[in-house]
């Protein structure tokens, strides 16, 4: 069963203009103070026929094939073997987010339909906060089921790899990953990815792995297949992924979400789940974070640093500090925020950017991590206080030029 539907049935506007000519044309008069005469619209151009004469614009050429080519590859094998049923694991990245929950279980809904015997597997904890998705319940945590996780793993025909690059994001997960035999198939929009998969649908401008997956059902011709939970799936990670479509947009996107609606996505129920669910203790922390927001001199950059103390104190669970880091940015100067946490054996970081600076350079280069231009995660083995002072070091020393505060 789906999520809630909006009312009125198709999404339509179910209200209907029943002025006459002449009243919309003196609303025209009112509106313009000008003439009671609409202006003539152009006349129509041609159709264009896009197959044997894309645009010539040398980006639009460029998106036009990059969309068309970036295709599955080897996927007429991988739709072969789905002719039948077969045993499917899919699995996401360690500390599962809203794309990685969203991309999977769509998957996952999509599946169920032809028949296939599905499990999704995550390598850890699931964010509570998303427990409202068709099919969370349904999802194996492999921390507490190991044992019967890997049975079935490694019993697998086809394995698919969502919303990760690399298969040491799947933690303790990775080595039984390895060791499978069953055709893998990678779905992902990362940096570099590892060559582990038979199959690859890979594009790093797409906002999402969701997106991805609406893609490859399109790909498939299978959209009028696609159950509707699939659909509000894929449009928890979408928003999730591009900060409710602060980043990571484009025109493409947009029309993937125009589909969805007209199939009876009811985003705004799903929006405000995402939105408008925080338990008291999240908005507490919320709260505490916001006191304890620093600012490096002279520098558009802003950062939250938590102890294991902390933690405790406000017993954090996983995802408790999803979107933490996305606060500072709200301030209009700010270019580049920092939630910095110590853990038990690391600190880990969590890097947002607005603009052209990449914070998944940063990552990559200082911090073990990487993911995307404007939003990135790493780690570190030194303390809190050391990692705290090399990330303010490299902001002074390395990025300065380009974050000296210029705002009054």
């Amino acid at each position: 069963m789906g999520l809630p539907r909006p009312a009125g049935g198709s999404g339509h506007c179910a209200a209907r203009c029943s002025l006459g000519p002449a009243a919309l044309s003196a609303l025209w008069s009112a509106a313009c103070g000008g003439p009671a005469t609409a202006p003539q619209p152009a006349a129509a151009s041609p159709p264009v026929d896009r197959k044997n004469n894309p645009p010539t614009s040398n980006f639009i050429k460029t998106k036009y094939q990059y969309y068309m080519l970036a295709q599955m590859t080897n996927g007429e094998q991988l739709k072969a073997l789905l002719d039948s049923p077969k045993n499917i694991v899919i699995s996401g990245h360690v500390n599962p987010d809203a794309d990685a929950l969203g991309s999977t279980l769509a998957l996952y809904h999509y599946l169920q339909t032809l028949g296939h015997r599905v499990q999704v597997i995550m390598p850890s904890e699931l964010p509570q906060m998303l427990d409202f998705m068709p099919g969370f319940h349904l999802i194996w945590n492999y921390e507490r089921k190991q044992k019967t996780s890997n049975t079935t793993i490694l019993q697998a025909d086809i394995l698919f790899s969502l919303d990760y690059s690399a298969l040491d994001r799947l933690d303790s997960m990775e080595s039984v990953w390895r060791k499978a035999t069953g055709y893998k198939v990678l779905i992902d929009h990362h940096m570099q990815p590892e060559d582990f998969a038979q199959s690859r649908l890979w594009r790093t401008s797409s906002s999402s792995t969701a997106e991805l997956v609406y893609d490859y059902f399109a790909e498939l011709g299978a959209l009028e297949q696609v159950p509707l939970m699939a659909f509000e799936c894929l449009y928890v990670g979408i928003l999730g992924d591009t900060g409710r479509f602060q980043h990571a947009t484009n025109a493409h996107l947009f029309r993937i979400i125009a589909d969805m609606t007209e199939r009876g996505l009811n985003s705004n129920y799903i929006t405000n789940m995402m939105t408008n669910s925080f338990s008291e203790k999240k908005m507490r922390l919320l709260g505490h974070c916001i006191n304890k927001m620093s600012f490096l001199e002279g520098l558009d950059v802003g950062y939250i640093a938590l102890s294991q103390a902390e933690h405790q104190e406000f017993n954090i669970q996983r995802g408790d500090l999803e979107g933490v880091v996305n606060t500072i940015l709200q301030i209009r100067r700010i270019k580049v925020a920092a939630l910095i946490t110590e853990r038990k054996d690391r600190v880990k970081l969590s890097l947002r950017s607005k603009g052209d600076f990449s914070v998944q350079e940063v990552c990559k280069n200082h911090f073990n991590g990487g993911g995307h231009r404007n939003a990135s995660g790493g780690m570190s083995r030194e303390s809190l206080e050391e990692t705290l002072n090399r990330f303010k070091r490299l902001m002074n020393e390395d990025y300065a030029s380009v974050l000296r505060t210029t705002a009054k």
